[in-house]
This record gives structure tokens, C-alpha cells and sequence, in this order.
């Protein structure tokens, strides 16, 4: 196709409608729109990763690929974070299962903007058609992206996988405090309500091989 289509060009428009005439303006006066027009006309606009080009803008992602059933145990995980971690997060409390055939798993991170319970948290992520998470999805998450994703609004990405027990019986589960001064990966008592700082991670479905 070499020229757009009247849906197209509508659906553009409708992009930057509601953006208001000042940003326009100022949108069009950064070159910004110079510059991806010359992506599209000269390269793959396809093969760009949008996650780093959104922490370029200075815009957090919200959905992330990570990695699953690679061949590092937990201990290895967080001896090469690089960052705080709690010292119950070890091989031994949150084992790690290999696979022959690793694959990956889209995490897509949700602002509920209000305060939660783990039920109402678990509905929120079963009305966004998102799966609930495993431990190992929030420790190969912080693996994986724990040094790259920021946010001082929003810093505690809570996993609300099946609650392990701690030596006192409590449950907890794993969250990644994302600030940047206090980036670390913990532990959360579930049976608390979360404050309205807080987001959730969950896994989207797989896609099934089409036979």
C-alpha cells in the first residue's frame, strides 16, 4: 500500500485531537514528528523497540516480555540483581523450575488508581483478561527489567501469585519497588489493602499455535 487510506488518515487525526493546540504546536517544533515520519520512510518502523523508545521519552512501559524457565536458579537471580532484595527470597523458599524449551510470557503492568484488596486485585486482572502471575514471573521480572523500569508515582508493582508462608506462617508475596533511590524486590502481606500507589502485574494469555 503506497498511499493511506481516508480511515487511516481519519484515525490519525483522531490521535491528536483532544491533544489541544499549544502541544500540537509544540509536538510539531521538537521534530519529533520529522523524525518518526523518517523512520517509516526509510527504515523498519516494526523492528523498533517501543519500550526503549518510550523510557527515551521518558515514558514508562506497561507491557514487558520476560524470559521464563531459563536455567538460573533464584539465589543466582538476586546475587546479580544489583539492587536490595529481601533475604527470604532465596532457592530454597521460591525454587525455580528449568525448562528444556524456555519461553516468554507478556507482563502487562495495571493501575487499578485506587486502593485494592488481593480479591479485588484478582478481579481486576480477571476482567482485563490478564492471568494471575507466578512468583517466578516477579523474580524474572526484576531480573529482567528491574534496573529499567521507574516510577516514583506509582513505584510497587505487586504480583499476587499464590501467597508463600514465611517462617511465622504469614503468607507473602513478591513486589518490585521500582523508586529510584529504593529500587528492590520484596516481600508483601497480601492479606493487607493496598494503597492507591500501587499497580498490578499480570500475565497476558498465550497464544495458542494455529494447526
Amino acid at each position: 500500500m503506497t498511499n493511506a487510506t481516508f480511515p487511516q488518515a481519519k484515525h490519525l487525526i483522531e490521535v491528536f485531537e483532544t491533544l489541544g493546540s499549544g502541544r500540537l504546536q509544540a509536538l510539531f517544533a521538537s521534530g519529533l514528528l520529522i523524525d518518526l515520519r523518517r523512520c517509516a520512510a526509510e527504515l523498519d518502523p516494526t523492528k523498533v523497540n517501543r519500550d526503549e523508545f518510550q523510557r527515551i521519552l521518558g515514558l514508562d512501559p506497561t507491557l514487558f516480555r520476560v524470559k521464563m524457565g531459563g536455567s538460573n536458579n533464584t539465589d543466582q537471580i538476586t546475587a546479580a540483581l544489583g539492587f536490595a532484595f529481601n533475604e527470604w527470597i532465596t532457592r530454597a523458599n521460591f525454587p525455580l523450575t528449568p525448562s528444556a524449551t524456555p519461553w516468554e510470557d507478556e507482563i502487562e503492568i495495571v493501575d487499578p488508581g485506587c486502593s485494592f484488596t488481593e480479591e479485588e486485585g484478582l478481579k481486576i486482572l480477571k476482567d482485563k483478561g490478564l492471568e494471575r502471575p507466578t512468583y517466578e514471573h516477579g523474580i524474572r521480572f526484576a531480573e529482567q527489567h528491574g534496573k529499567t523500569t521507574t516510577s516514583e508515582k506509582k513505584p510497587f508493582v505487586i504480583f499476587l501469585h499464590e501467597a508463600w508462608l514465611d517462617p511465622d506462617r504469614d503468607r507473602r508475596i513478591v513486589y518490585l519497588d521500582r523508586r529510584a533511590e529504593d529500587r528492590g524486590l520484596y516481600l508483601d502481606d497480601p492479606d493487607r489493602r493496598f494503597r492507591g500507589f500501587c499497580v498490578l502485574a499480570g500475565v497476558r494469555p498465550r497464544k495458542q499455535p494455529q494447526s
